[in-house]
């Protein structure tokens, strides 16, 4: 597939960040979300809605997840394409909760690029594991 010098520029930044955040996931956010992004994880439930920023992201959604894991949550990177100003990501992540059971789960990020960050996007992944762990282990 042939990309625009626009496509491949962003391509190598979510690439870059996805690299660098393999051993611990929350890294690839602080990489490459402007703090103001506008992100929606899409589905039905409590967490499934549109976030304005990072903080209401992390604040409501994140959050609650993270604190379940007793090690960082570790990504492979399925793959990347692009076209034009969207970044298309599908990722696998993995960790350990703190019940010692694992959590496993599907990603596909559909990211809007400008400047060099993510300013808006959507978020597939099976919610029924977001919600399980979050029944599972009380914190």
């Amino acid at each position: 597939m042939t990309y625009s010098p626009q496509e491949e520029t962003n391509l190598r930044i979510i690439n870059d960040a996805l690299n660098d955040a393999a051993h611990d996931f929350t890294r690839f956010f602080e990489a490459v979300f402007a703090s103001d992004a506008e992100w929606t994880i899409a589905g039905h439930g409590p967490v499934a809605r549109t976030y304005y920023g990072m903080t209401d992201l992390f604040d409501n959604a994140e959050k609650a997840l993270f604190a379940r894991f007793a090690e960082p949550l570790t990504i492979v990177t399925r793959g990347t394409w692009a076209d034009g100003d969207t970044v298309f990501a599908r990722i696998d992540s993995s960790s350990r909760a703190l019940d010692g059971e694992s959590y496993n789960n599907g990603y596909m990020y559909i990211m809007t690029m400008k400047d060099g960050k993510v300013i808006s996007g959507i978020e597939w992944l099976d919610l029924n594991a977001y919600y399980q762990i979050i029944e599972r282990v009380v914190i």
